[in-house]
């Protein structure tokens, strides 16, 4: 007897979110969730998408164990959008018996016939940032780190449930060209000398703040005609870029400006997380970011996140501007994400290396010798050049480090106890550096 219950508390959202792992533990082409995420995007106080929609998670039980798992959603939004009285079901996972997926089913339908709704149609997201999509082919390639990878059950078990497609959506692998396409840089050539557009390349993470929002207010803009898109909000902006900004390598990301200094284009790449997700299983804490970063760092391929070019700019190059500048940095990196064993600490970001070179120039420029006294600087350097809208920056985790460092330096601190404290201890060491 399959039974269906309702996922409430902690410890069964857990077991929610990592259901896909044992399902999928042999399976070389399957790439993990970011368990982190997962839990923010499935905690309605952390989601700000629960705004405009009711949800409710659902596993399946077979004598006692977890043998599927379903999320149901009404997005109130996109039903009012569309005219529509559609349910949507999303992180459907079972294993291969047509009898679970069958239940899984009913349990979203009867959720949906509970709050008037007459379609059911998925797998289809709170908004369209969230995975979505079946896969119907190419199950001997390993999924983007934005879609989902299935079984080819999973098809057939919609398929014989009477599900039809309503849309489909392709992914291309693409090697990168060895040199640059001559027509690509003819119409780049073309829109930079005619149409006076440029190409906008940002050093640090702390100059993306004023583009983020810009950005996504384009993607509504060039997304809205698309399948069941729904809007991004103010807040779901927010959401986003705390989970994709730390992800972003600058290289890749491709700003088009007109000569006023608008955004009229952009395109986004991260070099690929798949496998560093599969050495960590989804889990970043609490030490799975060390292999995360160590495969990050081989990573040969890249995953085109978004694209988009302002309606009014169509048809000008923009896109071509933003393919000739992403080949040329494919060309010139080698696809190598910079290593981020630097300096003092092993395992700083990138970020950090630049936060002791301005804390290097600040105690230059006021004479202080004392390592004890530098510390301070290094804690507003780390704190100046933390990811916006992270923990990092809205906790000033920067400044607390330069402060724990001070105390470690400090000839009347006697005893100090680390509970996660290798930034503080790398800020001590590069205060003596200095």
């Amino acid at each position: 007897m399959i039974e269906i219950r309702e996922v409430k508390g902690k410890r069964a959202l857990r077991r929610f979110i990592d259901f896909p792992l044992s399902l999928y533990k042999d399976c070389p082409y399957f790439t993990p969730y970011l368990f982190e995420d997962e839990l923010a995007n499935l905690t309605p106080s952390k989601n700000p998408a629960s705004s405009y929609c009711d949800f409710k998670l659902m596993m399946a039980y077979k004598d006692g164990k977890a043998v599927g798992r379903i999320c149901a959603i009404i997005s109130r939004f996109a039903n009012e959008k569309y005219g529509q009285k559609r349910v949507r079901f999303n992180r459907i996972d079972m294993i291969d018996d047509i009898e679970v997926t069958k239940a899984l089913i009913k349990a979203v339908e009867e959720f949906g016939k509970e709050h008037g709704m007459e379609e059911i149609c998925g797998p289809l997201g709170y908004s369209d940032q969230d995975k979505e999509g079946l896969l119907t082919y190419g199950f001997d390639q390993k999924n983007m780190f934005a879609t989902f990878y299935t079984y080819p059950y999973y098809v057939d078990h919609l398929r014989a449930l009477g599900f039809v497609e309503d849309a489909v959506w392709t992914e291309y692998k693409i090697p990168v060209p060895e040199t640059i396409d001559p027509t690509v840089a003819k119409i780049a050539e073309h829109a930079r000398s005619l149409y006076h557009l440029r190409i906008v390349k940002i050093k640090r993470k702390s100059q993306l703040k004023p583009y983020i929002y810009k950005v996504l207010e384009m993607t509504n803009k060039c997304y809205a005609d698309l399948y069941e898109y729904v809007p991004i909000s103010k807040e779901q902006m927010t959401h986003l870029a705390a989970q994709y900004v730390p992800l972003v390598d600058l290289r890749f990301l491709q700003l088009v400006e007109n000569e006023e200094g608008e955004l009229v284009g952009y395109g986004l790449m991260i070099p690929t997380p798949v496998n560093a997700l599969k050495k960590c299983n989804g889990h970043l804490f609490p030490w799975g970011w060390i292999p995360f970063l160590r495969e990050l760092k081989k990573s040969k391929s890249l995953d085109m996140l978004l694209i988009s070019v302002d309606p009014e700019y169509r048809r000008k190059g923009v896109a071509a501007l933003i393919l000739e500048a992403s080949n040329k940095s494919c060309l010139e990196n080698g696809i190598d994400v910079e290593s981020f064993v630097k300096g003092i600490q092993p395992i700083c970001f990138d970020n950090a290396v630049w936060a002791y070179i301005l804390a290097t120039a600040i105690a230059l420029k006021s004479k202080k010798t004392d390592a004890k006294e530098i510390t301070d600087y290094i804690g507003e350097a780390l704190d100046a050049f933390t990811t916006p809208f992270s923990v990092a920056d809205t906790r000033k985790i920067g400044i607390g480090h330069g402060e724990l460092a001070k105390m470690l330096l400090d000839e009347n601190t006697k005893c100090f106890c680390f509970l996660a404290g290798h930034e503080s201890f790398a800020a001590a060491e590069g205060a003596m550096g200095i």
